[in-house]
């Protein structure tokens, strides 16, 4: 028969102590315990080789001490920088860190969901943005109305159709912003790779780049708008469909609504025979940290992803200790100017 490992009462009778103090100490309660006797608590706990049993104690105070990330793609760098702003917090607060990847389909985003109710997560944090279809909206809504009901916490980190505390980064001034910085380089037929069509955050960007066309008095020209899908995929056939249009159709700078889009932008055009920035500007949105690094660099919107993850966790848990958070914090975004685009310098027919 195996050995049986030691108890909280091992220690307390090896210590001295009551059980109740021997909890307090191994808990890390707030109860005050002399440093004497917390010593001689820790002191036995290691003698014994005492280990907690995390699980008997997260249903005696109804805590799992997990809470999950809910991203779009495992596979994009962007999450990947969101989850590691989430795990530091965490890990400070000793919460273990799901990710789940729902690859933004609505069925796995609901089975996800209800895996992690049924599994009592403490909070839950939806990295990427709502999904706009009405029947998905009302299901995900459901749950997650049960889910605050017993006390988890929810917290979105882009645009959404929940109802709950937000951080998010200014997608659609970051937009704008690249958008009229483009114009200021000459550029005005600029064309706008789109993310997919039922995914909030990327209508929010494409509406930026409208707004600074409009602001500057340009007509939006709907060919220039191509369609996309936030991969290197979809970026690679946006630049197949450029290098189709006639000379005269054919833009002078392009804006792809992530990063990923845009690197595959490149990879097309490198395949196409085209020159960046010399035959066309290419920039991006989120500036990951290989943009800097591919061939030529990558003129992308800066979003302080890690610092955006950081946040809501911070705000996940100060919901799970019944503080108040604010209902919406905007993120600034900044254009960060790299080699892919340039001014325009010639005229074209």
């Amino acid at each position: 028969m195996a050995e049986q490992s030691p108890s909280i009462v091992d220690v307390a009778q090896h210590a001295g102590v009551s059980v109740a103090t021997a909890s307090r100490v191994m808990s890390g309660s707030s109860y005050p315990v002399s440093d004497t006797t917390r010593q001689k608590v820790l002191h036995s706990a290691a003698e014994l080789n005492y280990i907690p049993n995390t699980l008997a104690r997260s249903l005696r105070i109804q805590r799992s001490k997990l809470i999950a990330v809910l991203v779009g793609d495992n596979t994009d760098p962007y999450f990947a920088e969101i989850a590691r702003g989430v795990e530091e917090i965490a890990n400070q607060r000793g919460y273990l860190t799901i990710v789940c990847n729902a690859e933004r389909n609505p069925t796995k985003e609901l089975h996800y969901l209800q895996s992690l109710q049924d599994y009592r997560i403490d909070g839950v944090i939806f990295a990427g943005g709502g999904l706009n279809i009405p029947g998905h909206i009302k299901q995900l809504n459901e749950i997650a109305q049960k889910m605050r009901q017993r006390g988890a916490a929810l917290i979105t980190l882009s645009q959404h159709t929940l109802q709950v505390p937000s951080v998010q980064a200014d997608n659609f001034g970051g937009a704008r912003k690249m958008t009229a910085r483009l114009l200021e380089l000459g550029h005005q037929r600029i064309a706008f790779v789109a993310g997919p069509a039922h995914l909030l955050v990327a209508n929010v960007r494409l509406q930026g780049y409208m707004s600074a066309l409009a602001e500057a008095s340009y007509t939006i020209d709907p060919t220039l708008i191509l369609p996309g899908d936030f991969t290197r995929q979809g970026g690679e056939q946006a630049a197949y469909l450029l290098a189709h249009l006639s000379p005269e159709q054919r833009p002078t700078a392009l804006f792809a609504a992530n990063d990923e889009t845009a690197f595959g932008v490149l990879q097309g055009l490198a395949r196409q025979g085209w020159q960046v920035p010399a035959d066309l500007s290419v920039c991006g949105f989120g500036d990951l940290p290989v943009a800097e690094l591919v061939m030529p660099a990558l003129t992308s919107v800066h979003i302080p992803l890690r610092q955006l993850g950081r946040t809501g966790a911070n705000y996940l848990f100060a919901l799970l200790g019944e503080q108040e958070v604010p209902a919406l914090e905007i993120l600034p975004t900044t254009v960060i100017e790299r080699e892919t685009t340039a001014p325009l310098t010639t005229v074209l027919p």
